[in-house]
Formats: C-alpha cells, sequence, structure tokens
C-alpha cells in the first residue's frame, strides 16, 4: 500500500482499531465478493454492530439487488392496495 493511501486512511477518524483491515473488508463487501455476515466476522464483530460502524461511516449498502428491490415494492404495493 503507497505511504500516501496509509497517510489518507491514519487521518479518517473511524472507530475500529484496524483501519486497513476495516477499509480492505468494506472494499470486499461492497463488490461483493463476500457477504455482509462474513465481513462482520471478518472484523470480529456483530452484523448489528457492523451495520452501525457502516451507519457512522455514510456507507451505504443493501443486501437487496435491484430486481429484488423491484419485487419486494411490488409486494408491498399488493398489500396495501388490497387493504384499503
Amino acid at each position: 500500500m503507497s505511504t500516501e493511501l496509509r497517510e489518507i486512511i491514519r487521518r479518517e477518524r473511524v472507530p475500529y482499531s484496524d483501519k486497513e483491515k476495516l477499509f480492505i473488508v468494506l472494499g470486499l463487501l461492497l463488490s461483493g465478493r463476500i457477504s455482509l455476515g462474513k465481513a462482520a466476522e471478518l472484523l470480529g464483530l456483530r452484523v448489528d454492530d457492523f451495520w452501525l460502524l457502516m451507519h457512522k461511516l455514510g456507507v451505504k449498502y443493501s443486501i437487496l439487488d435491484e430486481e429484488e428491490v423491484e419485487e419486494e415494492l411490488d409486494a408491498y404495493r399488493r398489500i396495501f392496495k388490497s387493504s384499503v
């Protein structure tokens, strides 16, 4: 890793002791190489604590892909349309 990149990581205010490991794991997660559960495991965190950490860092992550989001929205619309 370059000295410049290490300096940027060092300056970040991140509530996790091993920042390099955190950013590597986040990269793997966001690129779809590992699951949310695996990412939390690699960092030694519970999944809910990892979600909170990502929220604090401003990391946006969804466990649903676009097709799954559309399916969920369709189901939501059907349920609430039929209850009116």
